[in-house]
């Protein structure tokens, strides 16, 4: 097994992995988004938030009211630019916390030369603010967002395509994330993955689905280094 800290790539979620938030901006960002299109009050009752992406929230929640697909997916790269200008507005709001020895990781593991990236379900423009927000954004060297995605595992196949860009070919590549979710789109594209147990899943649900490593918090990984 590759030590954890000896990829030459890692792609970080973002939310229940680097941060928790206690506010609810990005959720009444959907909100405003989804009455906006629909023309009457919409929100995510019934949808499965952890371990979606922002353009499959939106789905599953239009689908639920009954909007049909020819009503919102023209309207999709609206719908993207008025949530990342609500949050942009209202990112006083948010409350960050930092998940323990975030820092601490990310600086371990540039000063081991890796590349860092984020392959998250946020947009861009609400991927971006919380980082940096949240004094993280500039530890990444690139960002995998879900603008163009649907699926967690194409935001994931998307940042892969990146990282070798910016790498090589046959770089080694781990993914670092909180939810089921996350280990099964890193199994989908052929990814070892850390996954992590400070989101809403505890660790032996996370150890359910066969990831790489199953560890409480990124602390641990400086703690029991193996």
């Amino acid at each position: 097994m590759t030590p954890w800290d000896a990829y030459d790539v890692y792609l970080f979620d973002i939310d229940g992995t680097l941060l928790n938030a206690t506010d609810a901006v990005h959720y009444f960002a959907f909100c405003d988004a989804l009455t906006e299109l629909a023309g009457r009050s919409l929100n995510l009752d019934g949808v499965t938030a952890q371990g979606n992406v922002d353009n499959g929230i939106l789905r599953d929640a239009l689908a639920l009211a009954g909007v049909p697909d020819h009503q919102w997916r023209p309207r999709l790269p609206e719908m993207q630019q008025r949530m990342c200008a609500f949050v942009t507005r209202d990112q006083a709001d948010l409350r960050l916390q930092v998940l323990p020895q975030v820092p601490e990781v990310l600086d371990h593991l540039r000063a081991k030369g890796a590349i860092l990236g984020v392959a998250t379900g946020n947009l861009e423009g609400i991927g971006r603010v919380k980082l940096a927000h949240a004094g993280l954004l500039d530890r990444f060297h690139f960002g995998g967002y879900s603008n163009a995605h649907e699926f967690r595992h194409e935001v994931f196949k998307s940042a892969v395509e990146t990282a070798r860009s910016l790498t090589r070919a046959d770089a080694s590549i781990c993914v670092v994330g909180d939810t089921p979710a996350d280990v099964r789109a890193a199994h989908s594209n052929g990814l070892d993955i850390i996954a992590v147990a400070t989101g809403i899943f505890p660790l032996a649900t996370l150890q359910a689905e066969s990831p790489t490593r199953a560890v409480s918090s990124l602390a641990e990984l400086l703690i029991h280094p193996l």
